[in-house]
């Protein structure tokens, strides 16, 4: 095997850290012996999804859950202490029927386990993913990329922050489906299928298409029959080489029962949105999909 970068000796280290399920929990890095380098990922938490609406019709949907973003630094080995903090952020839960998602957190590579800008060395970005939006109410904006004035630390790397995907507003009983891997390697969760006046016309969930690595992420199918709920969304896909992952999908709508629930993101992307639920028969939209929780990644050689 070649020397890394041709560095003489050179031993790569990958330490991967995910979530603990536990908010605002630290980890601690060791740096390794004889290391020259150390390479910094980290991805933010997606947000959760929408949950569908409970009405009795109406021009009405949910949307999917915002990626969190992701930034890569380098630096040299001399310039950082022996240990450090990490804190991976948890992604946003998705809504309850008639409820919007939650924001996913932000991850963090930090000198000491507080979060401030003097003490920050690698972070995701600006606030995480943001959680899905209710009945056309909005759409879910992708974290911001991080900046010097984010972490100060950043100044003695190289280093490059993405931002996330987020969803437009959705007014259609037909979501569109997503195109992954159009601006980031994450992706928004896809949007649940709405209805228009008295349920005339109702929509499935919006699919995540398929891409040269990644497999269809199915939308939950609509339902016309009596007492039937709509489909679930599939839920997300993650790819280790190359890395990348994608949001779940959209529930379907139903025209006489509940709507269907959306899929859980990804690592990093955002929870599809549940779908509509006919309220007048007394059904209920369906729940959204949790965004997938953040991921650090921190490689020496």
């Amino acid at each position: 095997m070649l020397d890394l970068s041709h560095i003489p000796n050179s031993q790569q280290d990958i330490q991967v850290f995910y979530s603990n399920g536990i908010n605002n929990a630290w980890q601690i890095w060791n740096k390794p012996r004889k290391c020259n380098y150390v390479w910094i990922m980290c991805i933010g938490g997606g947000g959760g999804g929408a949950g569908g609406p409970t009405t009795t019709g109406g021009t009405v949907a949910a949307t999917g859950g915002a990626s969190g973003a992701v930034s890569r630094a380098l630096y040299s080995a001399q310039q950082l202490p022996d240990a450090l903090y990490i804190q991976v952020g948890l992604g946003g839960e998705g809504g309850n029927p008639n409820s919007n998602g939650s924001a996913g957190q932000r991850s963090w590579v930090a000198l000491q386990p507080t979060i401030i800008a003097q003490n920050i060395v690698q972070g995701s970005g600006i606030g995480g993913g943001a959680g899905g939006g209710l009945t056309n109410g909005g759409g879910s904006a992708g974290e911001s990329a991080i900046g010097q004035a984010t972490g100060i630390f950043l100044t003695l790397a190289n280093f490059i922050g993405t931002a996330g995907v987020g969803n437009g507003v959705q007014g259609n009983a037909q979501p569109t489906n997503i195109t992954p891997f159009s601006s980031q390697i994450v992706t928004q969760g896809g949007q649940g299928g709405g209805s228009t006046a008295g349920f005339a016309l109702i929509g499935s969930g919006s699919s995540i298409l398929s891409s040269s690595i990644t497999p269809l992420i199915q939308g939950g199918a609509i339902a016309t029959a009596a007492g039937s709920s709509g489909g679930n969304g599939a839920d997300g896909f993650t790819s280790w080489k190359p890395f990348c992952s994608t949001g779940g999908a959209g529930g379907g709508a139903a025209v006489s029962g509940s709507g269907g629930i959306g899929g859980i993101g990804g690592i990093g992307s955002g929870g599809g949105a549940g779908a509509a639920g006919n309220s007048a028969l007394g059904y209920t939209g369906g729940r959204g999909g949790k965004g997938g929780d953040g991921l650090v990644i921190i490689i020496s050689f």
